[in-house]
């Protein structure tokens, strides 16, 4: 059947558009029925490259590996679907822990050789480049292959001529309008990075913003509820009535309806034909090719810029490997970004494959290409012929997922000689006066949790724990078939609800904590119903759910209505001893609430702790701390809202795996957490800050601590199964862009920081979008799409921008930066 791109501003289903550059194919990546695979015996697999597997294969997490102590793997489907893994449970990661890559045997990087294959451009297409340019002196071109690969450019202030023709015939707007650009920083010289300081301030209301005003949800039958449970444990309540004199806000601009925003998704792909006919020579690209190469797959409208994604193909039958695209527009529909080649088989020729491996063959050799995967368990999602452009192949890209839902992966495989090129492990791992009891960490500290009680708490139900973005549910509050042994935690007697799992239609189902008055406040983390798991992840989600908000609405990737956001199920306490995130699991729940969607598991851990990176303990029970939750949260709105998968492909230079779990998986709780508890750039007390005691997520202070690209490269987090402390190489840089900080030798200097945690998370989660959309999707990019926006998208002075190339330059991450972003 064809693909349904799943609208992540309405969750649902919707096929791609039709019509000009929009136009109907025969969609070859197909979601294919269940094969069963049992008892095939996969000759192929004998001619498997065992160097290149090894190198690009992202290992499994053995239990007595270092990265079981934090880790996740992660998987995505179509581009959206992941899943993610926390390996790991309490006690299980110690202070001063090292994790794989930390002693120096990381090997040579390759990453800096695949970038040697752009070539640059002939002297005709220079010519054409400066004569632009001459028009537009602040056009920015990269080149692939010898023709155009990326293109960017300033906001304009006047309507394009190419633009007019369709905005009068669609009836949009033609009047001009002046662009907005991220705000200008602050030097940390003059004043240090401020936090709201939450801890101290006992008084203040949280800062974040408020959740919309909605008719609170009433659910269906007879109204029960739970009993209370009974501890000794004195715990304060807070009493924060006083208004936050400097709150966190969403930016002013004016957001489009729903009947705006679908003109202006049928107006961007003719505006973007209009501009490359006007510039054919210099794309190098006709109307038909265009229509071609180019299919829309979602459109958006945020604060700086439009976004139009689109899918290439090479060919009627054959697919680009990783090849979504962004055109962006500013807001008077001038054309100022293309992210990435627009590719056709006159600017990348490849000879025609004479003969190769069918489809079926494609399914086997990949269902017995991952290990700890069996095959007899397979399901493929994806049979994709495409073109791989980094290694000059035609490949198959298939997608499989086990059964059980345990498994999921996407392989790589050769089309000609059914040779395994990568294996990616996707699995990573409208009341407000509800009352929660959850745990407060005296001065950040996330080994040393106290009990609090938190009144005052918005809730959209009028019984239970549930949020604008997310689900709360309990896995012990189980209902219908009697709970089984859980065999997975560390634990000796614990249940879980099993007959829920692995279907929406379970015999039982799980369900939230019910308090028809909302006072969640006498349940403690040794109670036997364990809802305090509940409690306290619902107050620290919400938090980081709220602080994040206004990023996403900057970039448009928020619906208009708080009734339309896409949701996560969380379940707490659930049969396992990591904690994961995956968006194609089945449950079966309590008025079908979260069911289909996307789903966070928190592990179960053992109540006898100790506190460590990823769990607290106190008063008899252990549980996630915020740290691990937020990094969670971080893959469901990189995956759900920003379409940024979690491929790791090193012989592609696709290297999404290190953004989600190193770079934004950890510089973004740590930036929450400063937000919160003031704990500065580099406290000296590691516990903190998240997982600062080791390569994952330390600072940078002097060259012993330095994480730097060729110590950390691609092929190494592949292999070790460590993309944690690679990505952190990034991680690194910008956590000191959050504070303003220069590190040279042990020489700590000041420079410029975004001015709001809203310019910062619109910052890096834009990146992340326009590397995922790039034709080499590797750390390079992602330093050099950071520079992009600066430069094209900010008030930012040349100094400011010349500090942050210097920055990255001490990441070994500068080489691929375009010079004209730091000046």
């Amino acid at each position: 059947m064809a693909i349904n791109r799943l609208d992540h501003k309405t969750a649902k289903g919707v096929t791609t558009e039709h019509g000009n550059i929009i136009k109907s194919r025969k969609i070859i990546a197909q979601v294919l029925p269940q094969i069963p695979l049992s008892g095939y015996r996969v000759d192929a697999l004998s001619k498997i490259d065992a160097p290149t597997l090894l190198a690009n294969l992202l290992c499994s997490y053995r239990a007595e590996s270092e990265m079981e102590r934090i880790g996740h793997k992660k998987i995505s489907l179509l581009g959206r679907i992941s899943l993610l893994i926390l390996v790991g449970g309490a006690g299980s990661a110690q202070a001063g822990d090292e994790m794989p890559g930390s002693t120096g045997d990381a090997g040579k990087s390759n990453d800096n050789e695949l970038r040697r294959q752009a070539t640059q451009p002939s002297e005709k297409l220079s010519a054409l480049v400066e004569e632009y340019r001459t028009q537009d002196p602040n056009a920015s071109f990269s080149f692939f292959n010898g023709h155009i690969d990326s293109f960017s450019t300033t906001p304009k202030e006047t309507i394009p001529e190419y633009a007019v023709k369709t905005l009068k015939e669609l009836g949009l707007p033609a009047q001009a309008a002046e662009p907005l650009k991220i705000q200008a920083p602050i030097f940390s010289g003059t004043l240090e990075k401020q936090s709201h300081d939450v801890e101290a301030k006992p008084d203040e209301q949280l800062p974040y913003v408020g959740e919309e005003a909605q008719e609170p949800e009433k659910p269906k039958g007879k109204a029960k509820e739970d009993a209370r449970e009974n501890s000794t444990d004195e715990v304060a309540e807070e009493n924060r009535t006083e208004a936050s004199p400097s709150p966190h806000e969403m930016l002013e601009w004016d957001r489009p309806t729903k009947e705006l925003l679908a003109k202006e998704k049928r107006a961007a792909s003719k505006i973007l034909q209009a501009f490359l006919e006007q510039h054919g020579n210099l794309f190098e690209i006709s109307t038909k090719e265009l229509n071609d190469s180019m299919e829309l797959m979602d459109f958006t409208h945020g604060a700086y810029t439009r976004k139009a994604i689109y899918k290439q193909f090479y060919s009627k039958n054959e697919a680009i490997l990783y090849g979504k695209t962004i055109v962006q527009f500013d807001i008077n529909w001038n054309v100022v970004g293309i992210s990435r080649m627009i590719v056709t088989p006159q600017k990348f020729p490849l000879d025609k494959l004479k003969a190769g491996i069918p489809g079926d063959k494609a399914i086997k050799i990949a269902s017995d290409a991952k290990e700890d995967c069996a095959s007899d368990d397979a399901k493929p999602l994806l049979v994709e012929p495409s073109i791989d452009l980094i290694r000059k192949r035609r490949v198959w890209n298939v997608e499989l997922t086990s059964k059980r839902g345990a498994c999921h992966w996407r392989v790589i495989v050769d089309r000609a000689e059914g040779t395994v090129l990568n294996v990616s492990d996707l699995v990573s791992q409208a009341y407000n006066d509800a009352k929660v009891n959850r745990w407060d960490f005296p001065g950040g500290d996330l080994f040393s949790p106290q009990q609090i009680v938190s009144p005052n708490q918005y809730t959209r139900n009028d019984r239970r724990l549930e949020h604008d973005f997310f689900y709360m549910m309990n896995d012990h509050r189980c209902e219908g078939s009697a709970e089984t042994d859980c065999a997975t935690t560390p634990q000796v007697g614990d249940t879980w609800c099993e007959n829920a799992y692995g279907t929406e239609n379970g015999s039982s189902y799980i369900r939230a904590t019910r308090r028809l008055d909302r006072d969640f406040a006498s349940y403690y983390p040794g109670g036997g119903s364990e809802t305090f798991g509940e409690t306290n992840a619902y107050y620290w989600g919400r938090g980081f759910s709220q602080w994040l908000k206004p990023s996403l609405d900057a970039l448009g990737v928020l619906p208009g209505s708080a009734s339309d956001y896409p949701r996560v199920l969380i379940i707490s306490d659930a049969c396992e001893n990591r904690s994961w995130y995956n968006s194609v699991f089945a449950v079966t729940t309590d008025d079908d609430k979260g069911e289909g969607g996307d789903v966070i598991r928190l592990a179960h851990n053992n109540p006898a702790g100790p506190s460590d990176n990823n769990a607290a303990c106190q008063g008899g029970g252990c549980f996630d701390n915020p740290g691990n939750l937020h990094h969670e949260l971080n893959h469901f709105y990189l995956n759900r809202y920003h379409d940024v998968g979690t491929d790791l492909d090193c012989g592609s230079a696709v290297q999404l795996q290190l953004t989600h779990e190193g770079a934004l998986g950890t510089a973004v709780p740590q930036a929450f957490w400063h937000d919160y508890y003031n704990v500065g750039y580099a406290p000296a007390d590691t516990n903190k800050l998240y997982f600062s005691d080791s390569n994952v997520g330390r600072v940078h202070t002097n060259d012993g601590n330095l994480s730097k690209l060729t110590d950390f490269s691609c092929v190494n987090a592949a292999s070790t199964g460590d993309p944690y402390s690679a990505g952190r190489v990034v991680g690194q840089a910008l956590w000191k862009f959050y504070h303003g900080k220069k590190v040279d030798g042990d020489v700590i200097t000041n420079t410029w920081y975004p001015s709001t945690d809203t310019d910062f998370n619109t910052l890096v989660y834009w990146a992340a979008e326009l590397q995922s959309s790039s034709t080499y999707q590797d750390r390079y990019e992602f330093a050099n799409r950071v520079m992009e926006i600066l430069d094209k998208h900010s008030n930012w002075s040349s100094s400011g921008k010349g500090d942050y190339c210097d920055i990255f330059a001490t990441h070994e991450l500068g080489n691929y930066i375009d010079p004209e972003y730091c000046n």
